[in-house]
């Protein structure tokens, strides 16, 4: 993967790494409270992925799996406690992905956001048995719309 990324600048790089990490705190508290049961799950997918993408893909995960738990917990603990607020710090951040996919080889990219979108919705639907969103504005936020490869 670094070979992927290593163009980039260390703050565009660190944002790569962390994408995970800030969908799964997005995702789980999209509704106004955090559910462990939907951490778990995002720990869980997160080692799951860590093997299972594509190499490139794959090596996102491999950076942040062995602390994937504490750094979600670390993360949500400096969060704003409004949602809105804290919604809004994180899509911003992950809005910067935006700008990052157009430097990026396009089937990386591209690779790169299916995954993306798959942890987030797997973590939207851990809260309600996997078998559905906990609500609408989840569901939406689980869809990663404010994120698109523009090339």
């Amino acid at each position: 993967m670094d070979n992927k990324i290593n163009h980039l600048s260390k703050t565009e790089q660190e944002l790569i790494h962390i994408a995970p990490i800030l969908i799964s705190a997005l995702v789980s508290g999209a509704d106004g409270e955090f559910h462990p049961d939907e951490i778990a799950k995002a720990v869980k997918i997160i080692h799951i992925k860590s093997y299972s993408e594509t190499k490139a893909v794959s090596g996102v995960y491999q950076n942040i799996v062995a602390h994937s738990e504490e750094m979600i917990d670390s993360l949500i603990s400096n969060l704003p406690e409004s949602t809105l607020e804290r919604n809004d710090v994180l899509i911003d951040k992950l809005k910067g992905l935006n700008d990052i996919f157009t430097k990026l080889d396009i089937d990386f990219a591209l690779d790169l956001l299916k995954s993306l979108k798959e942890l987030a919705y797997y973590v939207s639907v851990a809260g309600n048995d996997g078998i559905g969103f906990q609500n609408d504005q989840e569901k939406e936020i689980a869809k990663l719309p404010f994120l698109n490869i523009a090339q």
